[in-house]
Order: structure tokens, then C-alpha cells, then sequence
């Protein structure tokens, strides 16, 4: 009788079982060899994001790591991406542009603005006079520039003669600026950093007005072509990183002028002193939201990025560097820039709702402390920058987490429910049973 009896009720037990399964787990795989990116350099101040984040180990926040190359010059970098020495990059506008037009990679971004790394450059003794006069006064002097440069085409625009050929005064092949005006070659020079450093060291004078002018010359991010039409997810984490190693640098420019002084001894085997550095850093990066309006569209002009890249390319078609120019469309790339904006939205948004669901599973009855522990790191990644698309996923796995949790924590009540109604039927059964023996044993007697 008992065990017919326990067949019955078998089936409750079953249903018990299944309300307490833990279904949700997925399998963890042994985990992947992070994916290898490629950035090509300069040494300039550009190449800092990259070197911070690599110091401080977090390449692996942005799901990827990054080998770096530094070239001597923007010429030879844009001349090796052509062998795919380099997937990603921070490359001087003018070759940037020019290999734009080749069809041989494509600007995600920009870093900053080259005008800050730009010094005119005079002997002791001679005085530029202020804008407007400055114009004036410097048509037809002998004013050294590497050319054809991105020195070069913004001299030709701040001397308003953008349809005259480059105005460089060098003659003699791989002769560089610097070392002739030392030497006492031309009037003036319009020099780089950390080149002009070195110059303004030797008793030069610089011509403080230049800073003042508002002139766009970014400094370009970029990918290969190939690169940035098969991998544009390895580009995203890529431009991630660089804009965390940007918030570095911003939060610690002492540091990060340490850093740049020790590159510069490293690649260039010169010493610059680290408080003209320190304010070089200053005032080098375009901040996050300046980044995003050099790519805004502004009705049919077309964004700040795409009018800059017009009037660098016709310079470039007058001083024969290039044979023909294309629509600045086809090579500058203005959504990437808008889908990293969208993913620190996109990673707010999941933040919130994932901190409903821990709330939620809390009701419920659920201990939230080590997911409520994992939210805040989550937090402080999304402060820091540390990869909003590695910051998604891990919310995105919180949130389903509790949300298991809380559906759990329902089964169980459902359970105890179950429990109680087949311990109240196995207590009616053995009450009834034990008063039927009882009751037979009295007939018995």
C-alpha cells in the first residue's frame, strides 16, 4: 500500500527537481588568445595614448593587444602600410590625406591639432610684428619648411597665397629645415616639435602669435583600408583605447611628459627639458567632444574634418604630390567616430538597466553583494574608459546573472510551496495510517 502509494506522489517529487534546476549556466570555453593590432607612429606627442595604455597593461580592457612601430618620418609609415606593416595608426595630415586619395587607409579619428607642435622660428635680433601685419611682412622672405608638408600648406594659408606653388626654399634632397637654419640658411623657419624645441634651445626666437591662429590641422587616426573594412570592431577598441590613454595623459601630464622625454631618448637620441613637454601635452589632444564636432556635417559644406581634407588635397594636385583627388567621403570614415560616441551611451543605458535587475533580485530575497560588487568595477571602467565594449558585455553577463537570480529565488519559493503541500499529504497519509493500525489493534483485543 505504501508503495503504491509513493508512485503516486512520485511526480510531485519530479516537479520539485525540475523548479530547483539551475538552468542558465553557459559553458566556459578555455579563454582565446587576445587578437594582435598593429599601430604605426611618429615620434611625436600622438604616439603617447598608445605608449600610457601599454605601461599601464590595459590593452586587455579593449579585448585587444597592440604591437607598436615607430617610423622616422609620416612619409615612410604611409609608405609601409602599403605592406601592411601596420593596421592602425596615428599619421601626420598631410600623408594621412594623401593616402586617403591612394585609397590605401581611411581616418576613423582625429588626436589633435598639429598647429600646437608648429614654431616660427627666427635669428636673434629679427622681429615678426602681430597679425594682421605678420602677412605682409613675411610675403617674400626666405622661410624654410620641409616641402611639400603640412608646414608648408599651412604657411601657404596663413600668407592667404593657397594658389601659389609650395613655398619651400630647400634644394638639396633629404635636407632637413632644422639643421639648415642652423646652419644660417633662409630668414625663417616654420618648424615642428621636437625639432623646434631643439632650435628654440640654441637662442632662437619664436614667434608667439602663430599659437593664436585658428587654423585646423588635425592630426589624423587611421586605419588600412583593408583593415578598416574587415576588422572596423578591432578599430572601435583601437580608438577606445587611444582616447583612454588620452584621459592618462590629461589626469597626469607630468607623468605623461616623463614618459614622452623617454620616448624621445629612445627614437630620437635627443633630450628636451620636460616642463616645455609638459606644456606641449597641455595643449596637444582634442578633447572627446571636440573630436566628435570635427566630424559633424554642417548642412552641405560638409564636416570640419572633409573641408580640410578639400583644401589639402588641391594643395597636394598643385605641388604634384598627387595626380587627382577623391571625395573625401570615400576614405574619411565620420561613423566610426559617431559609434564609439553611441557606445559610452549605449554602456550608460546598460549600466542602469542592469542595476534594476540586481534591485530586483534583492527584492526577491536574493544576497546581491558580489554582483553589486562587480557593478562598481563596471562603473569605474566606464569612468576611466576602459573599453565601453568590453564594459557592455560585462554588464550585459551581470544583468542576465540576476535576472537568474531572481527567477531562481521564485522557483524556490514555488518549491517550498510544492514542499509544504507534499509534506502536509505524507503527514495526513501517516497520521491516517498509524490511527488505522491503532484503531485495528484495539479490535484485535
Amino acid at each position: 500500500m505504501i508503495s503504491r502509494f509513493l508512485w503516486k506522489i512520485a511526480p510531485l517529487f519530479i516537479m520539485a527537481v525540475c523548479l530547483l534546476a539551475n538552468a542558465g549556466h553557459a559553458a566556459v570555453g578555455p579563454v582565446a588568445q587576445l587578437p594582435t593590432v598593429t599601430a604605426g607612429v611618429t615620434p611625436s606627442p600622438y604616439a603617447l595614448p598608445i605608449l600610457l595604455v601599454n605601461d599601464q597593461n590595459e590593452w586587455k580592457d579593449f579585448g585587444i593587444q597592440v604591437n607598436l612601430k615607430v617610423y622616422a618620418s609620416g612619409e615612410e609609415q604611409a609608405d609601409r602600410v602599403v605592406g601592411n606593416e601596420w593596421e592602425v595608426g596615428v599619421l601626420d595630415p598631410f600623408y594621412a590625406i594623401k593616402a586617403g586619395n591612394e585609397g590605401d587607409i581611411a581616418i576613423v579619428g582625429v588626436a589633435g591639432n598639429l598647429l600646437t607642435q608648429l614654431y616660427l622660428l627666427s635669428r636673434q635680433g629679427t622681429t615678426i610684428p602681430p597679425m594682421p601685419q605678420a602677412r605682409q611682412f613675411l610675403q617674400g622672405k626666405e622661410i624654410l619648411t620641409p616641402g611639400p608638408s603640412a608646414e608648408n600648406f599651412f604657411l601657404s594659408r596663413l600668407l592667404g597665397i593657397p594658389n601659389l606653388p609650395p613655398l619651400t626654399t630647400l634644394s638639396t634632397a633629404g635636407t632637413e629645415p632644422v639643421e639648415s637654419f642652423l646652419k644660417g640658411k633662409g630668414e625663417f623657419a616654420l618648424l615642428r616639435s621636437p625639432q623646434a624645441l631643439l632650435a628654440a634651445k640654441q637662442g632662437l626666437q619664436v614667434w608667439p602669435d602663430l599659437r593664436k591662429q585658428e587654423a585646423f590641422l588635425p592630426v589624423c587616426l587611421v586605419a588600412s583600408a583593408v583593415y578598416a573594412d574587415t576588422r572596423k570592431t578591432l578599430v572601435i577598441r583601437w580608438l577606445e583605447g587611444y582616447a583612454r590613454g588620452t584621459r592618462i595623459l590629461k589626469k597626469n601630464p607630468a607623468k605623461a611628459a616623463s614618459r614622452l622625454k623617454e620616448f624621445y631618448g629612445e627614437t630620437l637620441k635627443i633630450e628636451i627639458p620636460q616642463r616645455l613637454l609638459e606644456m606641449e601635452i597641455a595643449e596637444a589632444f582634442f578633447s572627446e567632444k571636440e573630436q566628435e564636432e570635427a566630424f559633424k556635417h554642417s548642412g552641405s559644406e560638409g564636416s570640419a574634418v572633409e573641408r580640410f581634407a578639400h583644401l589639402l588635397s588641391d594643395y597636394q594636385v598643385r605641388a604634384k604630390v598627387l595626380k587627382a583627388k577623391k571625395d573625401p567621403g570615400e576614405y574619411i570614415l565620420d561613423k566610426m567616430c559617431e559609434q564609439l560616441a553611441s557606445l559610452r551611451r549605449e554602456a550608460e543605458t546598460q549600466f542602469h538597466q542592469t542595476q534594476m535587475a540586481i534591485d530586483q533580485a534583492e527584492k526577491e530575497g536574493m544576497q546581491v553583494q558580489r554582483f553589486r560588487l562587480h557593478l562598481e568595477e563596471a562603473r569605474g571602467q566606464m569612468e576611466e574608459g576602459r573599453g565601453c565594449l568590453t564594459v557592455i558585455g560585462t554588464l550585459s553577463n551581470l544583468m542576465r546573472s540576476a535576472e537568474q537570480a531572481k527567477v531562481e529565488a521564485q522557483r524556490f519559493k514555488k518549491f517550498r510551496l510544492v514542499e509544504l503541500g507534499v509534506g502536509g499529504v505524507l503527514a495526513a497519509y501517516y497520521a491516517g495510517y498509524f490511527a488505522r493500525r491503532r484503531s485495528r489493534a484495539k479490535s484485535k483485543v
